[in-house]
């Protein structure tokens, strides 16, 4: 059986998008363990226990490699009472920041 150059594209394409999906969704589960154990020492609770994914682009790293780099939006309470933002940048494997909102203490 021989495939054609343009049947190569579309199988590449197919696994490059099945790769985006499995990569974003094992990146979006590891910010959202680190975005969770930040608000616990920092004593604060993530609501709804997840992270939105909120920006992708490609970005340079220190060493000058090219790297997806994530933005995440999350949730966060300190009283229970009022709801507040914050991000959290994934750099390639790294988390580069993470950034809560000011918040009232309780």
């Amino acid at each position: 059986m021989y495939y054609s150059l343009g049947d190569l594209f579309w199988l590449f394409l197919l696994i490059l998008a099945a790769w985006y999906f499995w990569a974003g969704m094992a990146a979006k589960d590891r910010v959202r363990r680190i975005v969770k154990a930040h608000c616990a020492d920092t004593g604060v609770q993530l609501l709804d226990d997840t992270v939105m994914l909120h920006r992708t682009r490609l970005k340079r790293d220190r060493s000058g490699q090219v790297r997806l780099q994530r933005q995440y939006e999350f949730e966060f309470t300190s009283t229970g009472e009022r709801r507040y933002g914050g991000i959290a940048v994934l750099h390639g494997q790294r988390i580069t920041q993470i950034q809560l909102s000011p918040f009232h203490l309780a």
